[in-house]
């Protein structure tokens, strides 16, 4: 068979989970990374992983096993704390109201691992680093539709199919629509606390195993303890977009500037809350959050598509985001596959037509399930940067767990009278 000639933009898990499974497959493709090597940079913080979405993607992948030996499923609890340090829920401890029954079944893993295991998954020399792309063109000749890859210090041509999987900015999405990421109204810092249990083992004691919120008005520090020990905090609250330029704050002095940021904005929270960025490494990111608008589509163009970021990118406050690029991932291989029996066994390949239906039934089936995730990132969003702090999140919880008991009581009773009639 002739397969079509695929390439994969960026070795994200979205990226990298399609080209596994196209692989899997017997499916040829190529993924394109800027970055020179896997570690060329570190990979933030880490992921929880869902059962119904990202896991199954991995199951499919042949890599379950393997995530369950990197997974924290001790990295699943939650804590909330006011400003002042009084706590509101600990799930370590069973004090407060739990998160409803849909938080179970969601494993922290670090992104650096998740990203090695699909890395080794792959094909030799099927990831190509270093390749930095500056844009998609069309065949130069018209003779056929294909795509050529514009990367900084060469081209590669030919392609059948373009996948952006190269994030909130990506060079795919140009050629597809005009559209571009928006500001969520919410920026901040990124920091990293290394060795924290040796150098604060108080303050690690606070954070706990898991992910540990302190939620003022629009005020927030949210920390989160990785696999290597260290926690990574957010102090995140609701700015202007070009705060991080015009805050008059010295981002290459990172020790002052953790001193001035958290003087400046912090009033009112405890030393606990301060200390989790003042006391943190001197490597100080700001970083403010984009997104694309809620219920993004695109019309359908032949050879192209988009995952992941690059499809709807959201702000991380509904823990989804990755679970959903990689559900894409899966939805896309299925539709690629799906076709592969009426490849012609002439080369080059001439299935243009069926390959072009079976990218736009992934697209169809993506944009509702994506603006289903968005809608609910934003919903958190503002939950976590609620005037009434901590308390907005934990009532939002409240609720949720007495419709999931209706829900739970309704099917009972349902069944109940299914067995009656049967008995009748």
């Amino acid at each position: 068979m002739a397969p079509p000639k695929i390439a994969i933009i960026g070795a994200g898990p979205a990226g990298l989970t399609l080209a596994r499974l196209l692989q899997a497959s017997s499916i040829p493709c190529t993924v394109y990374e800027a970055e020179l090597n896997r570690h060329a940079r570190t990979q933030g913080g880490c992921l929880d992983i869902h059962e119904g979405s990202a896991q199954v993607a991995l199951r499919e992948c042949g890599l379950y096993d393997q995530f369950l030996a990197v997974a924290r499923t001790e990295g699943e609890v939650l804590k909330i704390y006011q400003p002042d340090g009084t706590l509101l829920l600990d799930e370590g401890s069973d004090y407060g109201e739990r998160r409803p029954d849909s938080f179970n079944g969601r494993p922290e893993v670090d992104r650096v691992d998740l990203r090695n295991m699909l890395i080794d998954s792959l094909e030799f020399a099927s990831l190509k680093w270093g390749h930095k792309l500056t844009a998609v063109k069309t065949d130069a000749s018209g003779a056929r539709l294909q795509y050529d890859l514009h990367f900084q210090d060469h081209v590669e041509t030919g392609f059948d199919l373009v996948v952006g999987a190269d994030g909130a900015w990506s060079k795919v999405r140009h050629i597809i629509t005009d559209t571009r990421p928006v500001f969520s109204g919410i920026s901040g810092i990124d920091v990293k606390y290394s060795d924290i249990e040796t150098a604060d083992p108080a303050l690690a004691k606070r954070v706990g195993n898991g992910m540990c919120l302190t939620l003022g008005s629009h005020t927030t520090v949210l920390s989160q303890r990785n696999g290597d020990g260290c926690v990574r905090s957010y102090g995140f609250m609701r700015l202007p977009e070009d705060w991080h330029t015009t805050c008059g704050i010295d981002w290459t002095k990172p020790e002052e500037a953790k001193r001035q940021f958290v003087n400046r904005y912090y009033n009112g929270f405890n030393d606990d809350a301060k200390n989790l960025m003042l006391d943190a490494d001197n490597d100080v990111v700001p970083r403010p959050m984009y997104m694309l608008p809620i219920g993004h589509r695109w019309l359908h163009r032949a050879g192209a598509t988009l995952i992941g970021d690059a499809a709807h990118l959201m702000t991380p406050f509904a823990g989804v985001g990755v679970n959903v690029g990689m559900e894409d991932a899966l939805e896309l291989a299925h539709a690629i596959i799906a076709c592969k029996a009426s490849w012609e066994e002439a080369q080059p390949f001439s299935n243009v037509s069926g390959l072009s239906t079976a990218i736009r039934q992934y697209e169809e089936s993506m944009f509702p399930r994506a603006e289903g995730y968005a809608r609910e990132t934003w919903m958190y969003l503002n939950l976590f940067f609620n005037q009434r702090g901590g308390h907005a999140m934990c009532e939002y919880f409240a609720r949720a767990k007495e419709q999931e008991k209706a829900a739970a009581e309704g099917q009972k009773s349902e069944i109940a009278v299914e067995k009656a009639i049967t008995v009748e």
